[in-house]
């Protein structure tokens, strides 16, 4: 017996060890290559996908290794910044200025909030045009598993706006998931010109103020203060006896 707790302290051992690690600023293509994903707060986020490019003849898409990525937040929110890049690493907006010219393109990743739930997403981007109607982007979040999941979107609303970053709607939702995200983007010249220079995916996060234990956890508790308590009433009879 006296050979188990060690042996069951190693053993717990290798599963800390494979605990995710927190997010740090990379390329989309060091996410893509996350084993476990990464967490920011009370959030892991893995299962980066492929960037799928619908982007019309002419308009060259982005490579994985051209787009930044920066986590911030804490335990009550946590954000994703994609920031576009040109081919020497440097954040190069995405201008497309001729009529009818397209530059779009989607991606998706899971988020799995524990202990607590994911309370809303947002969807923010940072563009500018000068002509109404010529760019949007959104966000879906929806359950793995299935069910119904809800929209974020921002776009120019209808109006010329100089270069910033323009905020979409917060959309509430509830569950601890994984949920899977869905990002979309979508640029295209009319009269004018529209560049965008990257866009944002905010989360809300709801940790559990209180956590009761399974009853599982509980009789394993129970099972433990039963065996040493014998250890301890084996240990007081072997004293008197040698007495």
């Amino acid at each position: 017996m006296k050979y188990f707790i060690p042996a069951l302290c190693l053993c717990a051992i290798p599963a800390a060890l494979a605990s995710p690690a927190a997010c740090v600023a990379g390329t989309y293509a060091s996410y893509q290559a996350l084993a476990m994903g990464c967490t920011i707060g009370a959030a892991t986020f893995s299962n980066f996908s492929g960037l799928t490019f619908v982007n019309s003849p002419g308009v060259a898409p982005l490579t994985a290794s051209e787009i930044e990525v920066t986590p911030t937040g804490n335990s009550t929110d946590a954000t994703l910044t994609f920031v576009y890049l040109n081919a020497a690493g440097a954040p190069t907006g995405v201008t497309v200025n001729q009529n009818g010219q397209i530059f779009s393109f989607g991606m998706s990743f899971q988020i799995l909030v524990t202990p607590g739930i994911l309370g809303g997403v947002q969807m923010n981007s940072s563009f500018s045009n000068t002509a109404p109607g010529s760019v949007s982007a959104s966000k879906s979040a929806a359950p793995l598993a299935g069910g119904p999941g809800v929209t974020s979107t921002v776009n120019d609303g209808g109006i010329s706006n100089p270069l910033g970053t323009y905020l979409g709607s917060m959309a509430a939702i509830t569950g601890s998931g994984p949920f899977l995200i869905t990002d979309t983007t979508s640029l295209q010249a009319q009269t004018g010109a529209v560049t965008q220079t990257g866009f944002a995916n905010a989360f809300v996060l709801e940790p559990l103020t209180s956590v009761t234990p399974e009853v599982g956890s509980l009789t394993m508790m129970g099972s433990g203060l039963i065996f040493l308590s014998l250890i301890a009433s084996s240990a007081r009879r072997r004293k008197r006896v040698r007495s």
